[in-house]
């Protein structure tokens, strides 16, 4: 059990920028319903097991108020503009700051996979409030019995993506530590770099990534699928076994068609062994269509590139999209290389084609339904059976947030997806292996195992005939 002990609103310790920050049309459409919040845990275990847990809350309390003068927008809060635009009212009225303890050892988390143990640890947000009265980033301190504690967060999506997110964290934690951020270490705030109003407004491409879902077939909408429990579990992949994987991805010719003859990567590799297992184990028609869903970042592919420390969200939905025959008795490689053409889609043109798809709408509200899946049911963001969402966090630095008392062995969601997801991370160690934390049917997530880690057996037998 979870007790919450005290609530700190935080502010900039010295005078930042007022007015309002204009939010580019890729911010407004990460707002899911009034407004929304990620969530992430960090899990510490402090060297010094007696480690005074007021000087923990004093010295975070203290250092938010620091990196609140550097990452001013988030003390600020939301307010709805004409067409259902959103901006931010640099008011400065603060961050949260929650000081909660559990009954819980940090042993009795096991190892931390999402659940409503580990919700616990992830701070709630009020919604039923004014927008402009939601605080944009609310953190959460909780301490373990015995020893170690958590930071969980939860992080408002039009703030930022993971990359803003991560670098917030980051340099929240350097402070903390009494250092200083440098220079070039400070974020980028002006989003007018992605406003077009200059240029006419013409969607230019067919945007699979903005088409509805398909659904199971013979069924209406998704009412069934949605009732259906989640679990999440983390699966352990040895450097060995990525390698493994990549090798068996790139054991035919890439396609001559492809804009790259580079071999598939590790995240085309995992994420097609992925999508195949879980095809296998929801047992669909083989001519049942299959949608897996990923964000591409775009700061280094729009023209000119985003400003270095961009922080803003500069992602682009893409897809990749097949018949579940096909995803079960093709080679790996065929998904990898339908992974790729998704990848491959986002060119400068493709990005500046969706954002005019977003500005062609009257009213944003229209433009958020488009993108979060499509009218009526369906509007609400499901990507569940017989589709799928992958996100990387492989490329992230995850494991950098050391406040003090040394790197976090442990991060993550706190919560359960509400429909099938994989979560791709790095392991801590550094060694090259690892984890995806994959929410899925509870009723199919044996088969999905079964199947994840059989087919891996299979290619690790093969090897030494």
């Amino acid at each position: 059990m979870t007790t919450i002990k005290a609530f700190y609103t935080v502010t900039p310790n010295e005078s930042t920028p007022k007015g309002c920050l204009w939010l580019s049309d890729l911010d407004q459409v990460r707002v899911l319903g009034r407004l929304s919040h990620s969530s992430q845990i960090y899990i510490y275990k402090p060297k010094n097991k007696n480690q005074n847990k007021r000087t923990i809350i004093e010295t975070l309390k203290k250092s938010l108020s620091k990196i609140l003068v550097h990452y001013y927008p988030i003390a600020g809060r939301c307010c709805y503009k004409e067409g259902g635009r959103i901006e931010l009212d640099l008011n400065a009225k603060g961050a949260v700051l929650i000081e909660a303890e559990t009954t819980k050892t940090i042993h009795d988390y096991g190892d931390f996979s999402p659940s409503d143990s580990t919700k616990e640890l992830i701070p709630k947000v009020d919604y039923n409030q004014p927008i402009e009265e939601i605080p944009l980033f609310v953190a959460q301190v909780t301490r373990f019995q015995s020893f170690g504690f958590a930071i969980g967060i939860a992080y408002s999506h039009p703030l930022s993506d993971g990359v803003g997110c991560f670098n917030l964290m980051n340099s929240w934690a350097k402070i903390s530590r009494g250092e200083t951020l440098e220079d070039n270490e400070l974020p980028f705030f002006d989003r007018t770099v992605l406003k077009f109003l200059h240029t006419p407004i013409e969607p230019r491409f067919d945007h699979i990534e903005l088409k509805p879902l398909p659904l199971i077939l013979g069924r209406p909408d998704t009412d069934i699928e949605r009732k259906k429990k989640i679990t999440a579990e983390f699966l352990k992949l040895t450097a060995e076994e990525v390698e493994k994987l990549k090798k068996k991805a790139n054991e035919y010719d890439i396609p001559k068609g492809s804009r790259s003859r580079r071999p598939y990567s590790r995240f085309e590799a995992i994420t097609a062994h992925i999508w195949k297992s879980a095809s296998k184990a929801r047992e669909l028609s083989e001519n049942q269509p299959s949608v897996v869903r990923f964000s591409v970042g775009i700061r280094n592919r729009i023209i000119p590139n985003l400003p270095k420390n961009y922080y803003g969200n500069a992602l682009i939905q893409t897809a990749a999209t097949s018949y579940i025959g096909e995803i079960k008795s093709k080679p790996l490689s065929y998904l990898a290389q339908r992974i790729r053409e998704g990848n491959e889609l986002i060119t400068n043109e493709y990005i500046r084609s969706q954002i005019d798809v977003i500005r062609g709408f009257q009213h944003l509200d229209d433009a958020r339904k488009l993108f979060l899946g499509g009218e009526g049911k369906n509007a609400a963001y499901f990507v569940g059976n017989p589709n799928l969402h992958i996100t990387s966090w492989m490329a992230m630095p995850a494991y950098e947030a050391d406040f003090g008392w040394g790197k976090p062995f442990h991060i993550g969601m706190g919560s359960v997806s509400p429909f099938d997801k994989g979560l791709i991370l790095m392991s801590p160690d550094g060694d090259g292996s690892v984890t995806v934390c994959m929410h899925f049917q509870v009723e199919l997530m044996k088969l999905f195992k079964k199947f994840f880690y059989g087919d891996l057996y299979k290619l690790f037998s093969s090897s030494r005939l």
